[in-house]
């Protein structure tokens, strides 16, 4: 770390541990059954959220991917993105191995999705906040207007809450499997930027 304003990157680190540890044990329940038992579930919300969870699919990211690559004249921020991508599947992927942590038995009741992998952390989470908080960070570099700067990166970053919310909401995560996922790619994130901006002799 380079300057004393990249110390906060100390205190996910020091979450994601806890709630690795805490999950590990099996001491999450309580937050957990808490946020599960104050979610509210109407027709017209399911509807909507049931749309909104795809954007942190493979599918659909992969097919951004795919579409940036043909728009996108940036070919060189293309691959720092797609490999911030890559190190944030590789990281869930092996995590998931590690904790082993079944799926909320309320996936089957709800029955709204299916996912027959483990549930710690939440690949959605870590893929759409590594997805879309890298374009944030592309948009926030650019050139292109304040204003609608401003509206882009608050637009992504509300799909970002709203992709993790859905995953808690139609019963395949816990809180504890999002919220861990989100500070993992924050994490992912941070260290993948300061690398690139070295590289790129960027100031």
């Amino acid at each position: 770390m380079n300057s004393k304003k990249d110390y906060w990157i100390i205190a996910p680190i020091l979450i994601v541990l806890v709630n690795m540890f805490l999950v590990g044990t099996n001491r999450f329940g309580v937050v957990d059954t808490f946020v599960y038992d104050h979610i509210i579930r109407t027709n017209w919300l399911t509807s909507i959220l049931l749309v909104i969870t795809k954007f942190g699919s493979t599918a659909v990211i992969v097919g951004l991917c795919v579409l940036f690559l043909i728009i996108y004249k940036n070919k060189k921020q293309l691959l720092d993105l797609y490999g911030a991508i890559i190190i944030s599947t590789i990281l869930n992927n092996v995590l998931k191995i590690i904790f082993r942590r079944p799926r909320p038995a309320l996936m089957a009741t709800l029955n709204l999705a299916y996912e027959n992998t483990y549930s710690f952390p939440s690949g959605h989470a870590m893929a759409t906040m590594t997805f879309y908080g890298f374009l944030i960070y592309m948009l926030y570099k650019s050139k292109v207007q304040k204003s609608w700067k401003v509206m882009g990166i608050t637009l992504l970053s509300l799909l970002i809450l709203l992709v993790g919310f859905s995953r808690i909401y139609v019963g395949v995560h816990y809180f504890s499997d999002v919220f861990t996922g989100f500070l993992c790619s924050i994490i992912i994130l941070f260290f993948y930027i300061k690398a690139l901006k070295k590289l790129h002799k960027e100031v």
